[in-house]
């Protein structure tokens, strides 16, 4: 045993400095706070602008109140059990647009009941884009991809900034939500025109800007504003992603 703990080569010979073995293990602790903030910088977010949130406040309970009347005609319809006081104002709309009027529901037109079956559809989508937004959305100072240009961005100038994979989600759900209602919107604007304007010609001109070239023009000029954003969201994630793939090539 004694000889055992004598032999010299259970020694290691101290080959490293003191120094340089400080250092070593400094340049291992300096290595890894530096990859985590490279990451957390490049984590991508979404912070939704004043006028899609505001858009989306007036959209959804209307098309919802749009829906109910199609769908439940023609007890929504003037003389139904279910006309009053709800549904009162397509009294005045169904006489400027058939298509909610009487001569649509008499010839089982089934244009109506289509678009507001995927009305629906659209509506459940925007829905869950903002279940998204309030549910991982934080409160912050600053903004995420997709806020307007000025200091104010999210809801009443208090941003809600989603980041990481559920701040994905909400992009190409509300980018695909917003191409679809602006599809469907030209289709109703190109099935009156390709039809000799069957539904809406028997207006004057000034009934028909106020009463359908306005409203319905609102639903393309906004959803095409909201897919202009949430494709330019999509196209930085896509520019950042080529970039860190990239470097780690």
């Amino acid at each position: 045993m004694v000889s055992t703990r004598n032999h010299p080569k259970n020694f290691p010979e101290p080959t490293l400095s003191p120094t340089k073995s400080t250092q070593s293990k400094s340049v291992v602790r300096s290595s890894t706070p530096t990859s985590s903030t490279s990451s957390t910088s490049k984590k991508w977010t979404h912070t939704p602008s004043n006028l899609t949130l505001l858009w989306l406040a007036i959209a959804v309970p209307l098309v919802l109140w749009d829906a109910g009347y199609v769908f439940l005609r023609p007890h929504t319809m003037p003389g139904g059990f279910l006309h009053s006081p709800l549904w009162l104002p397509y009294v005045f709309y169904g006489s400027v647009d058939y298509v909610y009027g009487l001569p649509a529901f008499e010839q089982s037109d089934g244009f109506p009941a289509a678009q507001s079956a995927l009305n629906l559809l659209e509506t459940f989508l925007y829905v869950a884009y903002l279940a998204i937004v309030f549910r991982y959305g934080k409160v912050v100072s600053g903004r995420g991809r997709g806020a307007p240009k000025s200091r104010k961005a999210g809801w009443l100038g208090q941003p809600r900034v989603v980041s990481g994979q559920m701040a994905g989600a909400a992009v190409l759900i509300g980018y695909a939500t917003a191409v679809m209602t602006l599809s469907k919107t030209v289709l109703y604007w190109l099935n009156e025109y390709y039809s000799g304007f069957k539904h809406i010609g028997h207006n004057d001109a000034l009934t028909l800007i106020i009463a359908w070239l306005i409203p319905n023009g609102a639903w393309l000029a906004f959803p095409s504003y909201m897919a202009y954003v949430f494709g330019r969201e999509i196209l930085q994630g896509l520019a950042v992603a080529a970039k860190t793939t990239g470097k780690q090539e």
